[in-house]
């Protein structure tokens, strides 16, 4: 009897649905980064970074198209594929009606992620990290 139920437990551990995760990329403006960082983080996120960056267009076609500035944050984020279509209207939506808060957003689909409790981390699944296992991010 005993035997069985260690058995059912390791099967239980073992049976966990690999859901997907996608790479969020969002071009901000560099003073409104924090802001979009604290707002895709709200949608369960729970790894971003960000670098730096400048663009490439001349002065004179920032000027045409009502651009302020050359500098640039890019926010790169691994967020839930279920999640995307949602982030993305809401990214959109922001970009409209936040003040000089424009931007360009876009997912990369990730093929694999090396490890369960990696994996288990990234798509916020906490309450299975401890689940009979010996370790934990």
């Amino acid at each position: 009897m005993r035997e069985k139920t260690i058995k059912n437990s390791k099967k239980t551990n073992n049976n966990f649905s690999i859901d997907k995760l996608e790479l969020l990329v969002t071009i901000v403006p560099r003073k409104k980064d924090d802001f979009y960082i604290d707002f895709i983080q709200s949608f369960e996120c729970n790894m971003q970074f960000s670098c730096l960056g400048e663009g490439t267009a001349s002065n004179e076609l920032l000027n045409m198209l009502g651009l302020l500035s050359k500098e640039k944050t890019v926010i790169f984020s691994l967020v839930q594929s279920e999640k995307i279509k949602v982030i993305l209207s809401s990214i959109e939506n922001k970009f409209n009606t936040i003040k000089d808060g424009k931007g360009i957003a876009y997912t990369i689909p990730l093929s694999s992620i090396i490890g369960l409790q990696i994996f288990k981390f990234l798509y916020n699944k906490r309450s299975e990290l401890l689940k009979g296992d010996s370790y934990a991010i």
